[in-house]
C-alpha cells in the first residue's frame, strides 16, 4: 500500500503548504485514448503497471471522496488534456493555475506568472521564465522539441538519430516542424538532414500526437 500512503501524504502536504482555494485531481481512464485513433501504437511499448496498482487506487479515490476532494476523468481522453483544457478555462475565468506534475510535456501549458508547474517530488516550481531558461526555447515550442526527439515512455517516434543537442539546435534555428521541412536545405549538417528527410512523416505524426487540445472541460 506504499503508493496509497505516499499520495495522501502528497495531498496532505500541498494542502497544509499551499492552502489552495480550488483542488482536483484528474484521473487516465482505463483504454484506448483519442490518440490511439492517430497513431495505433501509441503507448505500446509501455510495461504493465504493478498487479495490486488498480487496487491501491480503489483505496484512493475513497480517501479522496472522504474529504470531498473533487476528481476528474473522461473515458477516451488522457489526464493531461483534461489538465490543459481545465488550464485554458481557468486561465480565461481571471484564475491562477498550478498544474501539479513533473511531466515535461505538460510545460506547453505554461503562461507568465497565471499557469504554472508544481514538481511536487523535487519542491519546485516553474513558471514560462523558468522553463523556458531550463529548456533553451520558448514554452510554444514545446511540441516541435519533442517531435524531434520523441518520447519513449509514449512510443512516440520522433525523428530516429537525433538527440537532445541536435533537437535543441534545430528548434532554435526554425520556428515548427513546417518551417523546418520547408527551409530544409538551411539544415547543415548532412547527417541531420539525412534523419530528418528518412523521419519526415514521423516528424509530423509526433508533433500532432504532443499536441494538446483544449476541448474538454469539467
Amino acid at each position: 500500500m506504499q503508493a496509497v500512503y505516499s499520495f495522501c501524504r502528497m495531498i496532505k502536504k500541498i494542502v497544509d503548504t499551499f492552502k489552495p482555494e480550488y483542488i482536483s485531481i484528474i484521473w487516465d481512464s482505463r483504454g484506448k485514448t483519442t490518440r490511439h485513433e492517430m497513431f495505433q501504437n501509441y503507448k505500446a511499448t509501455r510495461q504493465a503497471p504493478p498487479s495490486d496498482l488498480f487496487v491501491q487506487k480503489e483505496y484512493i479515490v475513497k480517501f479522496l471522496d472522504l474529504i470531498g476532494m473533487k476528481q476528474v476523468a473522461t473515458q477516451g481522453i488522457e489526464a493531461d488534456d483534461i489538465i490543459f483544457s481545465i488550464a485554458q478555462e481557468q486561465k480565461k475565468a481571471g484564475n491562477t493555475v498550478v498544474m501539479i506534475t513533473s511531466d515535461k510535456d505538460m510545460g506547453q501549458a505554461i503562461e507568465d506568472d497565471i499557469v504554472v508547474m508544481f514538481d511536487p517530488w523535487k519542491d519546485t516550481f516553474l513558471n514560462q521564465t523558468a522553463f523556458e531558461a531550463k529548456m533553451g526555447f520558448a514554452v510554444s515550442k514545446l511540441p516541435f522539441y519533442f517531435a524531434i526527439l520523441g518520447d519513449t515512455s509514449d512510443n512516440i517516434p520522433g525523428v530516429k538519430g537525433i538527440g537532445e543537442k541536435g533537437a535543441l539546435d534545430l528548434v532554435k534555428q526554425f520556428a515548427s516542424v513546417q518551417d523546418m521541412y520547408e527551409r530544409i536545405d538551411l539544415v547543415a549538417k548532412e547527417r541531420t538532414k539525412a534523419a530528418l528527410l528518412a523521419n519526415k512523416d514521423n516528424a509530423f505524426l509526433s508533433h500532432k500526437l504532443l499536441i494538446k487540445p483544449s476541448t474538454y472541460s469539467m
